[in-house]
């Protein structure tokens, strides 16, 4: 499985096409902590609701880094669409989880407030939720599920609005709200990630299960 995600991400760093997700959410971030963000876990609310989309973003761009029949190469030389889309979830998962960590320390280092250990810990453990969701999601808005770019983006455009239309719905909406509240943020913690990893395994079935058909 290394080699898989070591030739994909060489791959996706070769196209460039991850740039556009992750300069925008680094936008996002330095608008957010540019001043006062307030008290330190309210602080990681802005950067948790847009990593989500964000993480969508760059999940599309790593599973469609490929064009199909590069893939149905991969998928022969990988021995079954099972382990190709296993390598694309786990690549995206680091991915998301290294941009997540950065957006944990970002705000400790420029912000006017103490911030503990443990806060920092509990943001990442928020970012790190909401884009796992993401990555969950963009997975089933990318190839093989969804085979043509417009409607891929139409998709996840709509997918990364939906969750913040139903209040405090896990995953992302009840960790947006408990992060205001930190008595409740571990217990919506774990419920969220124990969702997130639901979809996660959940769209990497549903992907490996089409790819087959639509080869």
């Amino acid at each position: 499985m290394s080699y898989l995600v070591r030739y994909l991400l060489a791959d996706v760093l070769r196209g460039q096409r991850f740039l556009p997700p992750l300069l925008v959410y680094g936008a996002v971030l330095a608008m957010f902590n540019a001043g006062d963000a307030g008290p330190p876990l309210s602080a990681y609310a802005g950067s948790c609701a847009f990593l989500y989309p964000a993480a969508v973003w760059l999940t599309v761009v790593i599973a469609t880094s490929e064009d199909p029949v590069r893939r149905a190469v991969t998928v022969v030389a990988a021995g079954g669409w099972g382990r190709a889309q296993a390598a694309v979830t786990l690549l995206s998962c680091l991915a998301v989880t290294a941009v997540a960590l950065a957006a944990a320390v970002v705000p400790p280092l420029v912000q006017p407030r103490p911030y503990p250990v443990a806060v920092v810990v509990l943001g990442f453990a928020a970012l790190l939720v909401c884009g796992l969701t993401g990555v969950g999601v963009g997975v089933l808005c990318a190839r093989p599920v969804i085979t043509r770019h417009g409607w891929s983006a139409l998709t996840a455009a709509a997918l990364a609005v939906a969750a913040f239309l139903f209040g405090q719905v896990p995953p992302i909406g009840n960790v947006l709200g408990a992060l205001g509240r930190e008595h409740d943020l571990v217990p919506n913690l774990v419920v969220s990630g124990v969702c997130a990893v639901v979809l996660l395994v959940a769209s990497t079935v549903v992907s490996r299960t089409l790819g087959p058909r639509r080869d």
